[in-house]
């Protein structure tokens, strides 16, 4: 009996020794986790931020998919096209949301070189692939960085249905970056028209085609211009019409005048439409416009009114500039009313001599009466449309105390050097002219000051003068370098080397700013998915969603300002309608930043709708303070600037914001 249980309690013994010497089988992993409290993810990150691709290489392949995606995602902020062949080998992994970065990745780094590669693993089946999120990155992809042979086959594939929604958001992506690098055919036009035009397509994909029309030319658009008038007619969602009316704009077609006109004078048109359709007025014969336009002037829409004066500006008549004035004097904003003084100086003819002296007595005026700063720049950049103003610019422009209006009076006099009556000036009056021009250009690169300097660069570039003979040599451009200090001015900085290769007729090498501000994960840490911003202004409060996962470093770097108080008291120093609002420069005239500069990080977010937060640049990995609040989707600024947030409320707030508004205090709201 002893015998039999020792035999069964060895038995037992034997089998449990090998089954534990026996290995585990391994399981596979297939999930991609995004964590960045992870630290190998959070290295991969790190890695990203400081421009290290070297370091990324050997995660491409990591057994685990989480760490593969994430360095594959980063070479698309990194952009280094020496390492896409390493990328390339991830269109084929077995986990898809790999492969998803693989592809977008490329897109970014846009080489030409690897659009056959892409093409080659396009799914063959691809309506039957249950998750097309892959092969419309490709499409979207092709469109980024392919030649034209693709096109054709691209904008004619009938095998898309109603329901691929993905597919067809990709064909669409992708017709739109064709036509953004300014290649189109009848067939992308076509399909983009049907697609806008239909109603069975989600309105993202219809929006991201009327932004296509938009860049269409007239040509493009001429043998449908019936059918996107009654599109136009139909139309109800705000950001489709307003493309919509840009592109009608193009057809110079009497018919499709009378239904913008019809759209202009319906009250219940709203506003951003009516904005857009002022701008494609340029399009057609003053006359046939210009009546109801002056009376967009006094529209209670500040942007409305605003881009009623500016349509004066661009495309006034000489013998209407008494109207311009008349309507002028009774504005009480001042957002138009210098508009409309801008438009009078610029077109007025010479034989209206009174009229002119009266419009700079005014100007001066309101310089003198104003407590606005950006009220009085933008009268000084009035001025710079008449060549006999230099000396009042210089005065109450130039040596004016505020940065903003020294800044603005070199923009006036980028202005004027531009202006075709200085050709007509007798020669004494142009020497003149070329020795108080120069003298002030010299001034401005001495100063040291990043945006007298950018502004002074921006007159020689565009002068029609030619003052340069004014000067002995040009050390004072090379000593203005000195003078800069980096991070901060890299774009002052960078437009001074512009200039110098420009003279010495070289290749323009930007300057590149070396990694100089880490990623504090500390105050990641302190951030949860639920924190909001909330940005108190003179016009009300709007609320920002943060995107930390898909942007931590400028999430981080917005936190820390805000808890600096840095955003109390900045002022939206630029407001362009159907557009953006932006602000965060502590000069308040869009040249501040403090003295570190952050990474652009250009993950696969869009900018698809109204309200998204990005970081405002000057170059890739060059920002810092500045920040913007897109009032339209705004395509072309998609993989460019770093999204970092969304307006979750208050986008009213938003739109109601102009130049000169502020905000009282920038708060964390947990």
């Amino acid at each position: 009996m002893n015998t039999k249980l020792n035999i069964v309690l060895l038995f037992f013994i034997l089998i449990y020794f090998f089954g534990a010497c026996v290995p585990p089988e391994k399981k596979e992993m297939t999930e991609v986790k995004i964590d960045l409290n992870d630290s190998i993810y959070r290295k991969i990150i790190n890695f990203q931020d400081q421009r290290l691709p070297d370091s990324l290489v050997s995660f491409l392949s990591d057994p685990n998919p989480t760490y593969r995606y994430a360095s594959t995602m980063a070479f698309a902020s990194i952009q280094d096209s020496s390492f896409q062949d390493l990328v390339v080998k991830n269109l084929h992994d077995e986990v898809e949301k790999v492969r998803e970065a693989a592809v977008y990745s490329l897109g970014q780094i846009a080489s030409n070189r690897i659009q056959d590669s892409l093409i080659s693993v396009f799914g063959k089946y691809d309506t039957l692939n249950p998750n097309n999120l892959f092969n419309s990155y490709i499409l979207e992809a092709v469109g980024k960085i392919g030649d034209k042979k693709y096109l054709k086959p691209l904008a004619t594939v009938k095998s898309y249905r109603p329901t691929d929604t993905l597919l067809i958001l990709g064909q669409t992506r992708a017709l739109y970056r064709y036509i953004a690098k300014g290649i189109s055919i009848p067939e992308g036009t076509e399909r983009i028209i049907d697609i806008v035009g239909s109603s069975i397509y989600p309105e993202k994909i219809k929006v991201l085609g009327s932004y296509y029309l938009i860049r269409a030319n007239k040509n493009d658009l001429n043998n449908y211009k019936f059918r996107l008038t009654k599109i136009f007619d139909k139309e109800s969602n705000p950001f489709i019409k307003m493309n919509l009316a840009i592109a009608l704009g193009k057809t110079q077609d009497s018919e499709v005048l009378n239904t913008l006109l019809a759209a202009l004078k319906n009250d219940k048109t709203d506003s951003r439409v009516k904005v857009n359709i002022i701008k494609a007025f340029g399009n057609f014969k003053y006359i046939d416009v210009a009546e109801d336009v002056l009376n967009m002037v006094n529209d209670t829409n500040t942007n409305v009114a605003f881009t009623a004066a500016n349509y004066f500006y661009e495309n006034g008549e000489p013998n209407d500039v008494i109207i311009y004035r008349k309507i002028a004097k009774k504005e009480s904003n001042w957002l138009v009313k210098s508009r409309l003084y801008n438009a009078i100086l610029k077109k007025i003819p010479v034989y209206f001599s009174k009229t002119k002296s009266a419009t700079i007595w005014d100007i001066k005026k309101a310089i003198s009466n104003s407590e606005n700063t950006y009220e009085k720049a933008e009268y000084i950049r009035a001025l710079g449309n008449d060549i006999n103003s230099l000396k009042l610019i210089k005065e109450m422009g130039f040596l004016a105390p505020e940065i903003v209006i020294r800044v603005a009076s070199l923009e006036a006099l980028s202005t004027l050097v531009q202006r075709d009556e200085l050709s007509k000036l007798p020669k004494w009056k142009k020497k003149k002219l070329k020795e108080e021009i120069a003298n002030m250009i010299v001034e401005a690169f001495k100063s040291g000051d990043p945006g007298l300097i950018s502004s002074a660069v921006d007159v020689i570039e565009k002068t029609k003068l030619e003052f340069m003979d004014q000067y002995e040599n040009l050390d004072f451009i090379d000593k203005s370098l000195k003078l800069l200090t980096l991070p901060q001015d890299i774009e002052a900085y960078n437009n001074v080397l512009k200039l110098k290769s420009k003279i010495a007729n070289k290749k323009y090498v930007p300057y590149k700013i070396k990694y100089n501000h880490p990623i504090d994960w500390k105050i990641f840490e302190s951030i949860t998915d639920s924190t909001v911003v909330k940005i108190e202004t003179n016009k009300g409060d709007f609320i920002i969603r943060l995107f930390k996962n898909n942007s931590p470093g400028s999430v981080v770097n917005f936190i820390k300002l805000v808890e600096d108080h840095f955003y109390d008291g900045k002022i939206f120093h630029r407001v362009v309608p159907n557009f953006v609002i932006q602000t965060g420069c502590p000069r308040g005239d869009g040249y501040g930043s403090l003295n570190y500069t952050i990474r652009s990080e250009l993950g696969p977010l869009y900018y698809d709708d109204s309200g998204y937060v990005g970081m405002a640049s000057a170059g890739k990995d060059t920002e810092s303070t500045q920040w913007f609040v897109t009032h339209t989707p705004t395509p072309h600024l998609d993989g460019k600037y770093t999204i970092f947030g969304k307006v979750i409320d208050g986008m009213d707030v938003v739109n109601k914001i102009l130049l000169g508004d502020y905000i009282e205090k920038a708060e964390i709201l947990k």
